[in-house]
Protein backbone atom coordinates (compact mmCIF):
# COMPACT_ATOMS: atom_id res chain seq x y z
CA UNK A 1 0.00 0.00 0.00
CA UNK A 2 3.29 2.38 0.72
CA UNK A 3 4.23 1.60 -3.01
CA UNK A 4 0.55 2.74 -4.34
CA UNK A 5 0.03 5.84 -2.32
CA UNK A 6 3.93 7.11 -3.21
CA UNK A 7 3.54 6.40 -7.20
CA UNK A 8 0.31 8.77 -6.87
CA UNK A 9 1.75 11.66 -5.47
CA UNK A 10 4.30 11.23 -7.81
CA UNK A 11 2.58 10.68 -11.00
CA UNK A 12 -0.40 12.63 -10.91
CA UNK A 13 -0.21 16.19 -12.67
CA UNK A 14 -2.02 18.76 -14.31
CA UNK A 15 -5.85 19.20 -15.85
CA UNK A 16 -8.29 19.86 -12.95
CA UNK A 17 -9.25 24.08 -14.03
CA UNK A 18 -6.21 25.37 -12.98
CA UNK A 19 -5.18 28.27 -9.94
CA UNK A 20 -5.58 31.07 -13.01
CA UNK A 21 -9.43 29.63 -13.48
CA UNK A 22 -10.36 30.25 -10.01
CA UNK A 23 -7.89 32.66 -9.02
CA UNK A 24 -7.02 34.99 -11.88
CA UNK A 25 -3.77 34.90 -14.01
CA UNK A 26 -2.18 37.82 -12.51
CA UNK A 27 -2.54 40.92 -10.48
CA UNK A 28 -3.09 42.96 -13.15
CA UNK A 29 -6.02 40.36 -14.34
CA UNK A 30 -7.22 39.38 -10.86
CA UNK A 31 -7.77 42.92 -9.89
CA UNK A 32 -10.73 43.06 -12.62
CA UNK A 33 -12.46 39.96 -12.41
CA UNK A 34 -10.22 37.54 -13.43
CA UNK A 35 -10.34 38.33 -17.18
CA UNK A 36 -7.95 39.87 -19.89
CA UNK A 37 -7.05 43.39 -19.83
CA UNK A 38 -5.81 43.08 -23.20
CA UNK A 39 -3.01 44.64 -22.76
CA UNK A 40 -0.51 43.66 -25.33
CA UNK A 41 2.72 43.99 -23.27
CA UNK A 42 1.18 42.26 -20.69
CA UNK A 43 2.04 38.99 -20.91
CA UNK A 44 -0.60 37.61 -18.15
CA UNK A 45 -2.86 37.60 -20.97
CA UNK A 46 -1.61 34.96 -22.79
CA UNK A 47 -3.85 32.42 -20.75
CA UNK A 48 -6.93 34.48 -21.47
CA UNK A 49 -6.35 36.09 -24.82
CA UNK A 50 -3.37 35.29 -26.52
CA UNK A 51 -3.87 36.89 -29.68
CA UNK A 52 -3.29 40.09 -28.40
CA UNK A 53 0.27 39.54 -27.07
CA UNK A 54 1.09 39.89 -31.41
CA UNK A 55 0.23 43.30 -31.18
CA UNK A 56 3.52 43.68 -28.95
CA UNK A 57 6.85 43.42 -30.09
CA UNK A 58 8.82 44.34 -26.79
CA UNK A 59 9.85 41.43 -24.55
CA UNK A 60 7.74 41.31 -21.77
CA UNK A 61 8.10 39.12 -18.56
CA UNK A 62 5.58 38.92 -15.05
CA UNK A 63 6.20 36.82 -11.98
CA UNK A 64 4.55 37.03 -9.17
CA UNK A 65 3.35 34.78 -5.51
CA UNK A 66 -0.08 34.19 -4.75
CA UNK A 67 -1.44 32.74 -1.23
CA UNK A 68 -4.93 31.38 -1.21
CA UNK A 69 -7.20 30.32 2.28
CA UNK A 70 -10.26 28.82 2.63
CA UNK A 71 -12.81 29.00 4.83
CA UNK A 72 -15.89 26.55 4.99
CA UNK A 73 -18.84 25.76 7.19
CA UNK A 74 -17.67 23.37 9.31
CA UNK A 75 -19.83 20.02 9.02
CA UNK A 76 -20.21 18.04 12.05
CA UNK A 77 -22.40 15.42 14.08
CA UNK A 78 -23.31 13.47 10.82
CA UNK A 79 -23.22 10.20 9.72
CA UNK A 80 -19.92 9.19 9.28
CA UNK A 81 -20.35 5.25 9.53
CA UNK A 82 -23.30 3.25 8.44
CA UNK A 83 -23.30 -0.50 6.48
CA UNK A 84 -22.04 0.58 3.41
CA UNK A 85 -18.75 1.72 4.67
CA UNK A 86 -17.98 -0.05 7.75
CA UNK A 87 -19.07 -3.24 10.04
CA UNK A 88 -19.24 -0.72 13.25
CA UNK A 89 -22.78 0.42 12.29
CA UNK A 90 -23.84 3.78 12.35
CA UNK A 91 -21.37 5.88 14.00
CA UNK A 92 -21.58 9.85 13.79
CA UNK A 93 -18.76 12.88 13.62
CA UNK A 94 -17.10 15.53 11.44
CA UNK A 95 -16.10 15.55 8.15
CA UNK A 96 -13.35 17.45 7.14
CA UNK A 97 -13.74 21.39 5.44
CA UNK A 98 -10.21 23.08 7.24
CA UNK A 99 -8.34 22.60 4.20
CA UNK A 100 -4.45 23.97 4.15
CA UNK A 101 -3.37 26.95 2.61
CA UNK A 102 -2.07 27.39 -0.72
CA UNK A 103 0.93 29.49 -1.48
CA UNK A 104 1.94 29.13 -5.14
CA UNK A 105 3.80 31.18 -7.87
CA UNK A 106 3.69 32.18 -11.83
CA UNK A 107 5.94 33.47 -14.52
CA UNK A 108 4.38 34.64 -17.41
CA UNK A 109 6.83 35.42 -20.86
CA UNK A 110 6.15 37.14 -24.11
CA UNK A 111 9.54 36.75 -26.81
CA UNK A 112 9.20 38.74 -30.29
CA UNK A 113 10.30 36.35 -33.07
CA UNK A 114 12.25 37.38 -35.72
CA UNK A 115 14.05 40.50 -35.09
CA UNK A 116 13.04 43.81 -37.09
CA UNK A 117 10.79 41.82 -39.10
CA UNK A 118 8.58 39.93 -36.23
CA UNK A 119 7.07 37.32 -37.25
CA UNK A 120 5.04 36.99 -34.19
CA UNK A 121 5.07 36.59 -29.94
CA UNK A 122 6.27 33.43 -28.37
CA UNK A 123 4.40 33.73 -25.12
CA UNK A 124 4.75 31.03 -22.29
CA UNK A 125 2.97 30.68 -18.65
CA UNK A 126 3.44 28.49 -15.95
CA UNK A 127 1.60 28.35 -12.87
CA UNK A 128 3.29 26.23 -9.78
CA UNK A 129 3.04 25.66 -5.77
CA UNK A 130 5.65 26.83 -4.10
CA UNK A 131 7.38 23.85 -2.48
CA UNK A 132 6.24 21.11 -4.70
CA UNK A 133 5.47 20.51 -8.29
CA UNK A 134 1.68 19.04 -7.41
CA UNK A 135 -0.58 18.40 -4.44
CA UNK A 136 -3.34 15.89 -5.07
CA UNK A 137 -6.18 14.16 -3.18
CA UNK A 138 -9.25 12.12 -4.11
CA UNK A 139 -10.72 13.30 -1.24
CA UNK A 140 -12.64 11.33 1.18
CA UNK A 141 -14.50 8.02 -0.18
CA UNK A 142 -17.75 8.74 1.40
CA UNK A 143 -17.79 12.35 3.83
CA UNK A 144 -18.49 15.44 2.37
CA UNK A 145 -16.09 16.94 0.31
CA UNK A 146 -15.61 20.49 -2.07
CA UNK A 147 -14.39 18.84 -4.62
CA UNK A 148 -13.58 22.13 -6.77
CA UNK A 149 -11.02 23.38 -3.91
CA UNK A 150 -9.54 20.61 -1.97
CA UNK A 151 -6.51 20.25 -4.02
CA UNK A 152 -8.08 21.27 -7.59
CA UNK A 153 -5.32 24.22 -8.15
CA UNK A 154 -2.50 23.46 -6.21
CA UNK A 155 -0.84 21.62 -9.80
CA UNK A 156 1.94 22.90 -11.86
CA UNK A 157 0.35 23.85 -15.38
CA UNK A 158 1.66 25.40 -18.04
CA UNK A 159 0.48 27.26 -21.62
CA UNK A 160 2.36 27.73 -24.60
CA UNK A 161 0.95 30.13 -27.50
CA UNK A 162 2.19 31.37 -30.92
CA UNK A 163 0.68 34.83 -31.30
CA UNK A 164 0.50 37.06 -34.90
CA UNK A 165 -0.60 40.22 -36.29
CA UNK A 166 -2.51 39.85 -39.07
CA UNK A 167 -2.91 43.17 -39.66
CA UNK A 168 -2.69 46.45 -37.45
CA UNK A 169 -6.05 45.89 -35.90
CA UNK A 170 -6.18 41.91 -35.99
CA UNK A 171 -4.47 39.49 -34.36
CA UNK A 172 -4.37 35.61 -33.49
CA UNK A 173 -2.75 32.56 -31.96
CA UNK A 174 -2.34 29.13 -31.71
CA UNK A 175 -0.98 27.06 -28.68
CA UNK A 176 -1.43 24.18 -26.54
CA UNK A 177 -1.59 23.69 -22.67
CA UNK A 178 -0.21 20.96 -21.32
CA UNK A 179 -0.59 18.06 -19.36
CA UNK A 180 -0.18 14.24 -18.61
CA UNK A 181 -1.33 10.99 -18.16
CA UNK A 182 -0.13 8.58 -15.20
CA UNK A 183 -0.51 4.83 -15.34
CA UNK A 184 1.61 2.38 -12.69
CA UNK A 185 1.70 -1.20 -11.60
CA UNK A 186 2.66 -2.21 -8.50
CA UNK A 187 3.43 -6.01 -7.77
CA UNK A 188 3.62 -7.32 -3.77
CA UNK A 189 4.25 -10.60 -1.96
CA UNK A 190 4.46 -10.37 1.85
CA UNK A 191 5.30 -12.88 4.40
CA UNK A 192 3.81 -12.70 7.59
CA UNK A 193 5.95 -12.66 11.39
CA UNK A 194 7.53 -16.29 11.65
CA UNK A 195 7.83 -16.69 7.48
CA UNK A 196 11.34 -18.48 6.77
CA UNK A 197 11.69 -15.18 4.00
CA UNK A 198 10.93 -11.76 3.44
CA UNK A 199 8.41 -9.50 2.02
CA UNK A 200 9.20 -8.22 -1.50
CA UNK A 201 7.46 -5.51 -3.99
CA UNK A 202 8.33 -4.39 -7.32
CA UNK A 203 6.86 -1.34 -9.59
CA UNK A 204 6.93 0.54 -12.81
CA UNK A 205 5.06 3.42 -13.94
CA UNK A 206 4.90 5.60 -17.08
CA UNK A 207 4.08 8.93 -17.38
CA UNK A 208 2.63 10.45 -20.90
CA UNK A 209 1.96 13.82 -21.91
CA UNK A 210 -1.76 15.39 -23.49
CA UNK A 211 -1.91 18.20 -25.19
CA UNK A 212 -5.24 20.64 -25.33
CA UNK A 213 -5.31 23.08 -28.12
CA UNK A 214 -5.78 26.73 -27.57
CA UNK A 215 -6.78 29.26 -30.09
CA UNK A 216 -7.39 32.98 -30.08
CA UNK A 217 -8.11 36.38 -32.03
CA UNK A 218 -8.41 40.04 -31.06
CA UNK A 219 -10.11 42.82 -32.94
CA UNK A 220 -8.84 46.30 -31.96
CA UNK A 221 -11.13 49.52 -32.33
CA UNK A 222 -10.06 53.50 -31.73
CA UNK A 223 -11.16 53.10 -28.34
CA UNK A 224 -12.50 49.09 -27.56
CA UNK A 225 -10.99 45.87 -28.04
CA UNK A 226 -12.52 42.40 -28.36
CA UNK A 227 -11.55 38.87 -27.85
CA UNK A 228 -12.44 35.45 -28.55
CA UNK A 229 -10.75 32.09 -27.37
CA UNK A 230 -11.03 28.87 -26.87
CA UNK A 231 -9.63 26.03 -24.87
CA UNK A 232 -10.23 23.02 -25.75
CA UNK A 233 -10.90 19.86 -22.98
CA UNK A 234 -8.53 17.86 -20.45
CA UNK A 235 -8.54 14.99 -18.44
CA UNK A 236 -6.01 13.75 -16.62
CA UNK A 237 -6.39 10.07 -15.32
CA UNK A 238 -4.34 8.10 -12.99
CA UNK A 239 -4.72 4.29 -13.07
CA UNK A 240 -2.69 1.77 -11.12
CA UNK A 241 -2.78 -1.45 -11.07
CA UNK A 242 -2.19 -3.73 -7.81
CA UNK A 243 -1.22 -6.69 -7.80
CA UNK A 244 -0.48 -8.63 -3.99
CA UNK A 245 -0.39 -11.66 -2.48
CA UNK A 246 0.47 -13.56 0.58
CA UNK A 247 2.31 -16.88 0.35
CA UNK A 248 3.56 -17.58 3.75
CA UNK A 249 1.25 -18.27 4.65
CA UNK A 250 -0.81 -18.46 1.76
CA UNK A 251 -4.16 -16.23 2.82
CA UNK A 252 -5.29 -14.38 0.30
CA UNK A 253 -4.61 -12.89 -3.45
CA UNK A 254 -5.26 -9.28 -4.61
CA UNK A 255 -5.25 -8.04 -8.52
CA UNK A 256 -7.15 -4.68 -8.72
CA UNK A 257 -7.08 -1.79 -10.31
CA UNK A 258 -7.86 1.55 -8.82
CA UNK A 259 -8.46 4.56 -10.73
CA UNK A 260 -9.23 8.32 -10.72
CA UNK A 261 -9.81 11.33 -12.83
CA UNK A 262 -7.48 13.53 -9.98
CA UNK A 263 -8.03 16.86 -12.93
CA UNK A 264 -10.17 18.01 -15.03
CA UNK A 265 -10.34 21.11 -17.15
CA UNK A 266 -13.33 21.36 -19.21
CA UNK A 267 -14.02 22.90 -23.48
CA UNK A 268 -13.99 26.59 -22.79
CA UNK A 269 -15.63 29.71 -24.76
CA UNK A 270 -14.05 32.70 -23.48
CA UNK A 271 -15.57 36.25 -25.02
CA UNK A 272 -14.20 39.65 -23.44
CA UNK A 273 -14.30 43.38 -24.58
CA UNK A 274 -12.24 46.41 -23.35
CA UNK A 275 -13.62 50.30 -23.52
CA UNK A 276 -11.59 53.13 -22.74
CA UNK A 277 -13.13 56.45 -21.26
CA UNK A 278 -11.01 58.79 -20.38
CA UNK A 279 -8.30 57.63 -17.36
CA UNK A 280 -11.11 54.59 -17.07
CA UNK A 281 -10.62 51.07 -18.89
CA UNK A 282 -13.81 49.03 -18.83
CA UNK A 283 -13.88 45.60 -18.87
CA UNK A 284 -16.35 42.87 -19.65
CA UNK A 285 -15.92 39.51 -19.71
CA UNK A 286 -18.16 36.17 -20.37
CA UNK A 287 -16.88 32.55 -19.64
CA UNK A 288 -18.95 29.22 -21.27
CA UNK A 289 -17.55 25.97 -19.88
CA UNK A 290 -18.60 22.52 -21.08
CA UNK A 291 -18.85 20.20 -17.63
CA UNK A 292 -20.53 16.92 -19.59
CA UNK A 293 -17.33 14.68 -18.68
CA UNK A 294 -16.44 15.27 -15.94
CA UNK A 295 -15.85 12.98 -13.32
CA UNK A 296 -15.03 13.52 -9.46
CA UNK A 297 -11.83 12.33 -8.18
CA UNK A 298 -13.01 10.27 -5.79
CA UNK A 299 -10.88 6.97 -6.13
CA UNK A 300 -12.59 4.05 -7.21
CA UNK A 301 -11.31 -0.01 -6.72
CA UNK A 302 -12.08 -2.63 -9.52
CA UNK A 303 -11.57 -6.07 -8.87
CA UNK A 304 -9.74 -7.99 -11.45
CA UNK A 305 -9.45 -10.91 -9.74
CA UNK A 306 -8.96 -12.30 -6.35
CA UNK A 307 -10.31 -11.94 -2.58
CA UNK A 308 -10.30 -7.92 -3.08
CA UNK A 309 -14.37 -6.13 -3.19
CA UNK A 310 -14.89 -3.21 -5.82
CA UNK A 311 -16.22 -0.02 -4.52
CA UNK A 312 -19.80 0.32 -4.61
CA UNK A 313 -19.49 3.65 -6.57
CA UNK A 314 -23.29 4.98 -5.32
CA UNK A 315 -22.39 8.40 -5.99
CA UNK A 316 -24.24 9.45 -9.63
CA UNK A 317 -23.17 12.99 -9.97
CA UNK A 318 -25.14 15.39 -12.47
CA UNK A 319 -23.22 18.17 -14.02
CA UNK A 320 -24.33 20.77 -16.36
CA UNK A 321 -22.88 23.49 -18.43
CA UNK A 322 -21.91 26.99 -16.78
CA UNK A 323 -21.73 30.51 -17.93
CA UNK A 324 -19.56 32.70 -15.24
CA UNK A 325 -19.92 36.35 -16.22
CA UNK A 326 -17.01 39.15 -15.16
CA UNK A 327 -16.93 42.68 -14.99
CA UNK A 328 -14.04 44.82 -14.36
CA UNK A 329 -12.86 48.69 -14.02
CA UNK A 330 -8.98 50.48 -14.30
CA UNK A 331 -8.88 54.01 -13.11
CA UNK A 332 -5.21 55.92 -13.83
CA UNK A 333 -5.53 58.08 -11.17
CA UNK A 334 -1.65 59.57 -12.49
CA UNK A 335 0.57 57.91 -15.21
CA UNK A 336 2.13 55.94 -12.13
CA UNK A 337 -1.08 54.80 -10.21
CA UNK A 338 -4.07 52.97 -11.02
CA UNK A 339 -6.18 51.05 -9.07
CA UNK A 340 -8.40 47.69 -10.02
CA UNK A 341 -11.81 46.75 -9.42
CA UNK A 342 -13.86 43.55 -10.45
CA UNK A 343 -16.73 41.51 -9.85
CA UNK A 344 -17.21 37.53 -10.99
CA UNK A 345 -20.01 35.40 -11.20
CA UNK A 346 -19.06 30.85 -11.10
CA UNK A 347 -21.64 28.63 -11.18
CA UNK A 348 -21.42 25.14 -10.13
CA UNK A 349 -21.21 22.50 -12.52
CA UNK A 350 -22.85 20.11 -10.48
CA UNK A 351 -26.80 20.12 -10.28
CA UNK A 352 -29.22 18.70 -7.40
CA UNK A 353 -29.72 18.97 -3.89
CA UNK A 354 -26.81 16.55 -3.01
CA UNK A 355 -29.88 14.94 -0.65
CA UNK A 356 -28.83 11.26 -2.52
CA UNK A 357 -25.64 9.28 -2.32
CA UNK A 358 -23.03 10.65 -2.85
CA UNK A 359 -20.23 13.45 -1.12
CA UNK A 360 -19.24 16.02 -3.46
CA UNK A 361 -20.25 19.34 -2.86
CA UNK A 362 -20.21 22.57 -4.53
CA UNK A 363 -21.81 25.81 -4.99
CA UNK A 364 -22.09 28.89 -7.20
CA UNK A 365 -19.99 31.39 -5.93
CA UNK A 366 -20.23 35.38 -5.49
CA UNK A 367 -16.28 36.77 -6.13
CA UNK A 368 -15.26 40.79 -5.41
CA UNK A 369 -12.16 41.54 -6.57
CA UNK A 370 -9.46 44.53 -6.26
CA UNK A 371 -6.13 45.56 -6.86
CA UNK A 372 -3.50 48.20 -7.43
CA UNK A 373 -0.79 49.02 -9.58
CA UNK A 374 2.89 51.40 -9.82
CA UNK A 375 4.45 51.83 -12.60
CA UNK A 376 7.89 53.41 -12.35
CA UNK A 377 10.96 53.68 -14.88
CA UNK A 378 14.52 51.80 -14.33
CA UNK A 379 17.08 52.58 -16.98
CA UNK A 380 14.69 53.94 -19.34
CA UNK A 381 12.45 50.26 -19.21
CA UNK A 382 8.74 50.27 -17.63
CA UNK A 383 8.35 48.53 -14.26
CA UNK A 384 4.80 48.04 -12.80
CA UNK A 385 4.39 46.81 -9.14
CA UNK A 386 1.30 45.36 -8.47
CA UNK A 387 -0.99 43.51 -5.84
CA UNK A 388 -4.97 42.04 -5.70
CA UNK A 389 -7.14 40.92 -3.13
CA UNK A 390 -10.23 38.55 -3.58
CA UNK A 391 -13.37 37.86 -1.62
CA UNK A 392 -15.14 34.74 -2.83
CA UNK A 393 -18.50 33.90 -1.08
CA UNK A 394 -20.16 30.45 -1.60
CA UNK A 395 -23.65 30.76 -1.72
CA UNK A 396 -25.04 28.86 1.21
CA UNK A 397 -27.21 25.38 0.45
CA UNK A 398 -28.55 23.58 3.25
CA UNK A 399 -28.38 19.77 2.47
CA UNK A 400 -31.20 17.11 3.83
CA UNK A 401 -29.99 13.64 3.07
CA UNK A 402 -33.08 11.59 1.95
CA UNK A 403 -33.98 8.00 4.34
CA UNK A 404 -32.60 5.28 3.40
CA UNK A 405 -28.58 4.15 3.14
CA UNK A 406 -27.23 4.25 -0.21
CA UNK A 407 -27.66 0.60 -0.27
CA UNK A 408 -31.00 0.96 -0.54
CA UNK A 409 -31.99 -0.53 2.97
CA UNK A 410 -33.24 1.07 6.27
CA UNK A 411 -31.08 3.77 8.25
CA UNK A 412 -29.28 7.06 7.69
CA UNK A 413 -27.71 7.77 4.59
CA UNK A 414 -23.42 8.78 5.26
CA UNK A 415 -24.06 12.85 5.83
CA UNK A 416 -27.32 12.74 7.21
CA UNK A 417 -29.69 14.46 8.78
CA UNK A 418 -27.74 17.11 7.19
CA UNK A 419 -25.51 20.01 6.96
CA UNK A 420 -24.78 23.63 5.97
CA UNK A 421 -22.64 24.13 2.50
CA UNK A 422 -20.77 27.76 2.47
CA UNK A 423 -18.62 29.49 3.77
CA UNK A 424 -15.32 32.32 1.84
CA UNK A 425 -12.11 32.05 0.22
CA UNK A 426 -9.68 34.79 0.52
CA UNK A 427 -7.28 34.69 -2.12
CA UNK A 428 -4.35 37.42 -2.44
CA UNK A 429 -1.29 38.12 -5.06
CA UNK A 430 1.84 40.30 -5.24
CA UNK A 431 4.33 40.57 -8.61
CA UNK A 432 5.96 42.79 -11.25
CA UNK A 433 6.31 43.20 -14.67
CA UNK A 434 9.34 44.33 -16.49
CA UNK A 435 8.94 45.43 -20.29
CA UNK A 436 11.74 45.54 -22.45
Amino acid sequence: MKWILLLQCLLVTNAYAAYPELFGASFSTSGIGNQANLNANDPSNNYYAPSVLGFSDKFNVLAQATSTATHFKPINNIVVTNSTNSTSGTTYGSAKTDYQKFYGSALHAAIPVGGKVHLGTLALSIFMPIGHLTQTNSGDAFLPEYVMFHSRYQRTSSYLNFARKWSDDFAWSLGAMLGFQATAEVKTNMSLNGASYGSWAKGQAKVSPSIAAIASVTKMFDTNSVYFTYQQEMKSNLKTTVFGEITNPNLALINSTLTSMIYYDPHTFRLGSTYIVGDAELYAGLEYQMWSNYKTPIMKVEKTSGAVVPSNNYEKITTRDTINPRLGIKYNWTDRWSTLLGAQYRMTPLKGDFSQAGNSIDVDTVVGTGGIQYRMVIWSKDVHLGASLQYHHLLEKHVTKADGQENGTAGSKLGAPGYDIGGYIIAGTFGVKFNF
